[in-house]
This record gives C-alpha cells, sequence and structure tokens, in this order.
C-alpha cells in the first residue's frame, strides 16, 4: 500500500469533511482515527478556511517522508448526505474494504453536486417552511404565519440567487434583513395586524445561533483558532441582520406607516404540534438529509422541543437548556454508536430548536437604537444561554462518548 496514496487519502479526507460541515474537534477526531488505521502519524489542524495537515508513516524519525499540506476553503455548509457518504467512505477504507486509492475515486463521486432542481427546491421550501413553522411555534395568529411564510419564500428565492453572484453574497444577510423588517411594517400597515415576531421568523434561517454555539463549543474543547474565527464570523452575521433591519425599520417609520390595530388570538392545540412538524421538515431540507433519515431529524426536533418545553418553565432559560441540550446530546450518540452513523443527522436538528440566535439579533437591535444598557444585559442573556448550551453538549459527550468515526 502506497504511502502517498494514504497520505493523499487522509488529506482529500480532510477537506470533504470540512466542505460538509464538520466542526473542528470532529474533523480532526475522524482524521485521527482514520490515520492510526493506516498506519500514519498525522497531525492535523482545522480552521473555517482552512486545513493545515502534515503526515508521517507511524514510527518514522525526523523529516522523513513527511509530507505537509496547507489547503484554502471557503467555510463549510451543513451538507448531511454528503457527511454520510464521506463517513461511509472513510469506515471502509479503515477497514482495508476499499484501497487508499479507491477512496479517492469514492470520495470524488461523493461530492458531485446536487442538480439546481434539487437545490432550488431545497433552499426555497426550506426557507419557506422554517418561517411558517418558527411563526407558529412563537404562536403567531394565521396572518403572522402567512406573512412569515411569504418572507420566507422571498429569502430562499434570494439566497438561491445570492450563491452564483459574489457580489450579492456579500450583502445577502444585510439585503435580506432590510427587506422583511420593511415589508413586515408595510403589511402592518396596510393588510393585517401583526407582531414584530413576524420579523425574526422570517429571518430564522440566517440568524447564526448554532454558529455561535459550535463556536463557544470549538473554544471549550480548546480549538481556540476555530471557535474565534467561527465567532467573529457569526457576530459580522449578526452585524448585517441588525443594521439592515434598522435600515428598513427606519425607513418605513419615515414613510408614515403605523401597524393596524392588533387582536388577542389563541391559538387552536394543534397548531403547535404541526409547526413543530412543518419545521423539522425546514431543517431536513436544509441540513439536506437523506430522505431515509428523515424521521430521525423530526424524533430529534420533537425530543429537543418536548425537552425545552419541560425543562424551561420548570428550571429556568439556563438550566433548561443544559438539561435539553445534554439530552440531545447523549441520544445523538446513542444514535451515532446504534446505527454506526454520524450523530450530526440527530444532534443538529436537535440544537437548532434551542440555540439563542434571535437573542443575539434583538441585542444588537438595541444598540443600534441606542438603548445600550438593554442591548448589554440582552447580550448577557446570549452568553449565559451559550454557556449552557456548550456545558450540555460537553457532558452529554462525557456521559456517552462520541463514536470513535465521526
Amino acid at each position: 500500500m502506497s504511502y502517498c496514496a494514504q497520505a493523499d487519502f487522509v488529506i482529500e479526507l480532510a477537506r470533504r469533511l470540512h466542505e460538509a460541515g464538520s466542526t473542528a474537534p470532529r474533523l480532526e477526531d475522524v482524521i485521527n482515527a482514520v490515520s492510526r488505521k493506516l498506519a500514519l502519524d498525522t497531525h492535523i489542524w482545522s480552521s473555517p478556511t482552512a486545513i493545515i495537515a502534515t503526515i508521517r508513516p507511524l514510527g518514522a524519525l525526523g523529516e522523513q517522508n513527511t509530507l505537509t499540506r496547507v489547503i484554502r476553503l471557503e467555510p463549510g455548509q451543513i451538507h448531511l448526505r454528503r457527511l454520510w457518504r464521506v463517513d461511509d467512505i472513510a469506515e471502509r477504507v479503515a477497514r482495508g474494504e476499499l484501497s487508499p486509492e479507491q477512496g479517492m475515486i469514492a470520495l470524488d463521486f461523493a461530492d458531485k453536486a446536487d442538480s439546481p432542481r434539487r437545490q432550488w427546491l431545497e433552499t426555497v421550501f426550506g426557507f419557506l417552511l422554517a418561517s411558517a413553522g418558527v411563526a407558529g411555534l412563537l404562536k403567531g395568529n394565521p396572518a403572522e404565519i402567512a406573512s412569515a411564510a411569504a418572507l420566507g419564500l422571498m429569502l430562499g428565492v434570494l439566497a438561491q440567487l445570492a450563491m452564483d453572484r459574489p457580489r450579492l453574497a456579500a450583502t445577502f444577510e444585510a439585503l435580506a434583513a432590510f427587506l422583511v423588517a420593511f415589508l413586515t411594517a408595510w403589511i402592518a400597515h396596510a393588510w393585517a395586524p401583526i407582531s414584530p415576531l413576524v420579523l425574526t421568523a422570517g429571518l430564522i434561517v440566517l440568524l447564526p445561533g448554532l454558529m455561535l454555539t459550535t463556536a463557544a463549543a470549538e473554544v471549550a474543547s480548546q480549538h481556540l483558532v476555530s471557535g474565534t474565527a467561527r465567532f467573529a464570523g457569526a457576530i459580522a452575521v449578526l452585524l448585517k441582520l441588525a443594521f439592515g433591519a434598522l435600515v428598513g425599520s427606519r425607513l418605513a417609520s419615515a414613510l408614515g406607516w403605523d401597524p393596524l390595530p392588533a387582536f388577542s388570538y389563541v391559538q387552536p392545540v394543534w397548531l403547535p404540534g404541526v409547526s413543530l412538524a412543518v419545521a423539522a421538515a425546514a431543517f431536513a431540507l436544509l441540513f439536506k438529509a437523506r430522505i431515509r433519515d428523515w424521521w430521525v431529524v423530526f424524533l430529534a426536533a420533537f425530543i429537543s422541543y418536548a425537552c425545552s418545553q419541560v425543562a424551561i418553565p420548570a428550571l429556568g432559560a439556563e438550566l433548561g437548556l443544559f438539561v435539553a441540550a445534554f439530552i440531545v446530546t447523549v441520544l445523538s450518540n446513542v444514535y451515532a454508536r446504534l446505527a454506526n452513523r454520524p450523530g450530526a443527522s440527530f444532534r443538529l436538528p436537535g440544537l437548532i430548536l434551542l440555540v439563542p440566535g434571535s437573542v443575539g439579533f434583538k441585542s444588537l437591535t438595541f444598540v443600534f437604537e441606542k438603548d445600550v444598557f438593554l442591548g448589554l444585559d440582552t447580550a448577557f442573556s446570549v452568553v449565559t444561554l451559550v454557556a449552557a448550551l456548550v456545558a450540555g453538549l460537553l457532558l452529554g459527550n462525557s456521559v456517552m462518548p462520541p463514536r470513535q468515526g465521526m
């Protein structure tokens, strides 16, 4: 078995894991596990935008046969189908079922892009269903749910158009927040009495709550560079969203758009369950899960929501989130071990319902409106909520360690 072929496979595996949205700790754990089974001594460093790997045969001395690669990458997007395929290839190479050369060919096939039609459908319907589902979970009335769905549909089309247009992609979050804030004010003035929850629901897919939680978890596990860079990226997204929303709201105020009188609305008992199912379908689409794994996404979403609804009222926001994150993490690792598949299929849909992205968005909105003290108070709430989530994640991984692979 060629050492160069083994090294090339390990480096390509790291790149494909990064592109599929794997976090730095998990990427490095997988690469180290595969390298040991291939008799390689691998030292790898991963950040959201780069990978540095040094590889040599196990037991080699000095610089003998040492190979170092530096790979510049764009931040990876979560793609569960691709993650599943890459994980399966890594397992088969480690077991000796595939040679490294065959593994490289399999990785090339696994990286095949989705059809344009599928990309459009997953993005557009993912945004639409996420906004509608979250509006329902936030106890919105029919007008608010319909308005959020329409805004989500608009942003889904805009997000797909931005993929091939770098200039639009650079300003996408600010433009999206401006349009949602402006159109929310217009709807409230001219069409239906809707509350500000429509703004949060319309932007829910763009709020970087999961990115903030991942960054904090990486810092807590001593992946300082990766966590810091990811945290900076999340703050940049929040700044663009808050500024865009502020401009949209100010423009609507300048036009004299006053909201229609609101009326009380009591949701029927069946609506939260339907809204949760709609939101879970959106997560399956946006995370690009395999159709056969949709039941895992739905199960994770329902368990996470049930845990938060029971634990938060009983224990408070911080301790309730800690308990919910702990349960989701333990169950995701149990699923990964039983199914011998990436636990991300369970963990990510479960955590997305717990992350405090909307609270961080409100914090910066208060600051832009020059209510600094309320903004700082809300920002401190974000810190405590993220800390509770990360503590639950770390304790869950300690009680039930992740699968040796993913």
